[in-house]
């Protein structure tokens, strides 16, 4: 499931940048965009991915992985949280702080 996990990691992040672009708050450029969603998407989805399968391995539910319904439900699990805190947080107008002398 790791590799199944992987493709469809690297396809989300191929479709991230058309996303990152069209959904970014205006003030924000496309380049921070892109690279803030990237990032937010990549850890959320790994820590989550991690944390979920030691979870499933120690509670006995790591075979019932196995199966397509469930495998397909545990990424959803995975990268729909991913998606949404990222996309919030491109979407955020970005923070005019002065730089600190």
């Amino acid at each position: 499931m790791t590799a199944f996990a992987l493709a469809i990691w690297l396809i989300l992040l191929a479709l991230a940048f058309p996303y990152a672009r069209r959904a970014k708050h205006p003030d924000t450029p496309t380049l921070a965009a892109f690279l803030l969603f990237v990032m937010l998407f990549s850890v959320v989805s790994a820590t989550l991915f991690f944390a979920l399968s030691g979870i499933a391995a120690s509670t006995g539910w790591a075979s019932a992985l196995a199966k397509p319904y469930w495998a397909l439900l545990f990424l959803a699990v995975v990268f729909l949280p991913a998606f949404l805190f990222a996309r919030w947080m491109i979407k955020r107008p970005p923070l005019n702080r002065p730089v600190p002398k």
